[in-house]
């Protein structure tokens, strides 16, 4: 599916009603030139080996980076979780947003969820300042 389809379709999706917990993996979406820009790009924002989110069940979530050599985790860029609405459409969404903590530019962009399907969710992250500006990523639970 194209990028446009995606926003297309979140959309249509509804907020999960509780916050989520555990890990949830990265699964690029769009054409193949997207996705090797997007995790190209990523990349040099800080985000080498970033694996997906890990989510705490509370007001916290992480994003979870792999050591390619001993495969294991590591949380890094905190960020809060609460629910509103959407810039993008004015209905229910979970929300993540980086702290000040977390390297520039990531401060100032937002990762919106909504409800695929059980265990997956569809994101679009975008700068706060521009969220007609987002781009769809899918976490799945694992």
């Amino acid at each position: 599916m194209s990028i446009f389809a995606y926003k297309k379709q979140f959309l249509t999706l509804k907020s999960p009603s509780t916050i989520p917990t555990g890990k949830f993996q990265i699964q690029w979406l769009g054409p193949k030139w997207f996705q090797w820009s997007a995790k190209t790009g990523l990349q040099f924002l800080h985000f080498r080996n970033w694996w997906g989110k890990s989510f705490q069940g509370n007001e916290e979530a992480f994003n979870l980076f792999q050591n390619p050599e001993t495969m294991s985790f590591e949380e890094k860029y905190k960020m809060l979780v609460s629910f509103g609405n959407s810039p993008i459409d004015g209905k229910p969404s979970l929300f993540l947003h980086y702290t000040k903590q977390a390297p520039f530019p990531w401060p100032y962009f937002v990762d919106e969820f909504r409800v695929l399907k059980e265990g997956e969710l569809l994101g679009m992250s975008y700068p706060r300042f521009a969220p007609i500006l987002a781009l769809p990523f899918l976490i799945r639970k694992s």
